[in-house]
Parts: structure tokens; sequence; C-alpha cells
């Protein structure tokens, strides 16, 4: 029970009061009375958070959601028909910006047979996940080298994947506006030993689904945001800057896939590279796996034709064996494998 609902429950209270609602008033009361209070488990952590510097609360926006709901009583004096409903309304989104922005612009659906997430409720808004894989352990600089919109997952090693995020109005704009963003990528990356795997649709939707807590730490402790036990770590990169991140603990590892957002903006921005360097003191870096060399020898003969680029295999549990001359073979799907052949090309 957040200090967002505690203020509805302020404001709908004081609106109820007004035009003579007791029951309402009343109920509004008892429930900013039981929200006071806090479960065990919910001090432990704040507790646990205490630790670290807190970003200050967005009090203007309250205010302003404050003045809105203030304007709807008005034009409702004054006998308005819709006014009242459109200054109610735009309170409630300028005071659950965050939630609506966590819960309803960050929500995806996978689009079968593909690698790309659609918005939920933005139609015209299309994602894609890629993994980074590196090509050996000590070379956690292709991570560095990174920039856009990163998702950082915690786990006994670390894995960071690439958030690639366009407008198109149909399914093949999105892929050709997808491709281009991989291709341009994968030609940075790749001088660092990096290189960008795109998850099938169904395998991104399975690793977004979760329900994620968003951890209440500043941006400007590094040390802190690098240190605290988080599972999922948003990040906003620009010219090797971290400009916005959130951490998250899962609070369940079952629900509606959403891709984190993050919000928190700092001052001091600090180096992408220091963080990695931190993380990977604290956890490590996944090494390279069976896709690493595979994607390795795509990257390296990108002048090559692609039937002499790729050998097929077969086919197993639904998903193309194919290999690299000379590499051992991999799993993957066919649309994992047609844009990896258009990145890499």
């Amino acid at each position: 029970m957040g200090w967002s609902l505690r203020l509805l429950a302020v404001l709908i209270g004081f609106i109820a009061f007004s035009f003579g609602a007791w029951p309402v008033f009343l109920l509004a009361g008892v429930y900013l009375a039981f929200s006071l209070r806090k479960p065990k488990g919910r001090r432990a952590a704040n507790a646990r958070q205490e630790l670290f510097p807190g970003p200050k609360r967005p009090w203007g926006r309250y205010a302003l959601g404050a003045l809105l709901f203030l304007l709807a009583i008005v034009a409702w004096e004054e006998g308005g028909t819709f006014s009242p409903l459109v200054f109610t309304l735009g309170g409630l989104a300028t005071i659950f910006w965050p939630q609506l922005r966590m819960r309803g612009l960050t929500a995806v659906v996978p689009v079968g047979e593909s690698v790309l997430l659609r918005s939920r409720f933005l139609p015209l808004r299309w994602h894609a996940l890629a993994e980074v894989k590196l090509e050996s352990q000590a070379q956690t600089r292709g991570v560095a080298a990174m920039d856009g919109r990163l998702i950082v997952f915690a786990g006994k090693t670390p894995s960071a994947f690439q958030v690639l995020s366009v407008n198109a109005l149909s399914y093949k704009q999105a892929e050709e506006k997808v491709v281009r963003l991989l291709r341009r990528e994968t030609r940075t990356l790749s001088q660092r030993g990096a290189h960008l795997l795109p998850l099938d649709s169904e395998d991104a939707n399975a690793k977004l689904s979760q329900e994620l807590y968003r951890l209440n730490i500043g941006t400007d402790d590094l040390e802190a945001a690098t240190s605290l036990p988080f599972d999922v770590l948003a990040l906003q990169i620009k010219e090797g800057l971290i400009v916005a991140l959130r951490a998250f603990r899962v609070s369940d590892p079952v629900g509606s896939a959403s891709i984190p957002f993050p919000d928190l903006h700092s001052a001091r921005q600090p180096l992408f590279a220091e963080v990695v360097e931190k993380l990977g003191e604290k956890h490590g870096w996944a090494g390279p796996d069976e896709f690493s060399p595979f994607i390795a020898a795509l990257d390296a003969t990108r002048a090559e034709p692609i039937a002499d680029r790729i050998i097929m295999k077969g086919e197993k549990e639904g998903k193309l064996l194919v290999e690299t001359p000379g590499g051992a073979p991999v799993s993957l799907t066919r649309p994992q494998l047609r844009l990896l052949a258009r990145a890499y090309g």
C-alpha cells in the first residue's frame, strides 16, 4: 500500500466529506489507518533498504494530481458534464503514472513465430530482447560498450539483455527496423568480443513474465546500486553513462510479461563501465556458451554467402540444428536463425 493509494484515499475522503457521503468518508479513513500498518515482511524489507539512500518523492506530481481533483470538484459544482470526468481521469493518470507505465505501457505480448513482442496497449510499439554472448569470460568490456536500454538479470552469474524498441505500422516494418538496430549494435560489440542473440518471442515472454517489486534506492550512491541484492536491474545508457536505472526484486516468479522500466534519474551519471566492473567483482558475468563461437563465426564471415556460412543438420524438438563450418551444432528457432542471418549478413 504505497503513498499513491494513501493520497488517493485522502482525496476521495475529502470529496466524499464535501458531498456529505459519510460512509465513503469513513471507509477511506479506515483504509488509510490500515495502510499505515506495516506487515512484518515489509518492515524487514524497509529495514534493509534504510542502508541505501532513497529517492525524493514526486510531490510535484502529487500536487498536480490534487489540483486536477479540485478542478473536478469545481467543475461538478458548476454543473459541468464532461469536464469533471476529464479532470478526474487526468488526476488519476497523473498520480498513478509510474504504475500505468510499469504495468500498462510496458506490458507486452509475444508475436507467434517471431522474435518480436508487441505492446499490449500501444499497438504501434514493438520490442525484441537480445542476450549478450561473450567470446571469453575476460571480455566484459563488450557489455560495457552497450548503449540504449538494458536489463541485467542476477543469479549465480548476471546476464545482460538489450531491449530493442521500435515504432511500426506492421510486423514486417517492425522486423526491418529491429534488424537495422541489431546490425548496427553487432558491428560495435563484435569488435570487443561480444555478440547479440535475439530471443524467440516465447522465450522472451517467459523471461519477462515475473511480478517485480521496485526497490526504493537512490542513484547517486554507485556502491549501493551495485551491491544491493537485486534480481533485475533496468538501465538506460547514453554515451557510456547511466542516465536512469531501477532495481527490482522478484515478488512472484509467475506473472504477466512486462519490460522493466528504469525510472530513477540521477544528476551524477555514473560510467556504465564502472558498474559492469563492480557487478563482475560481486557476481561474475556469464562466460561463453555454445552460441558464442557460432555467432562469432557468423560475424567473421559477413562477406560470404549465407549458404556457405550455415550448415543445416536437421531438426530437434521444434528447433533447427545448425552449425558453421568446423563448429558444433546449436539449436535455434526459425525466427532466431532468420534474424541472425540478416543481422550478421
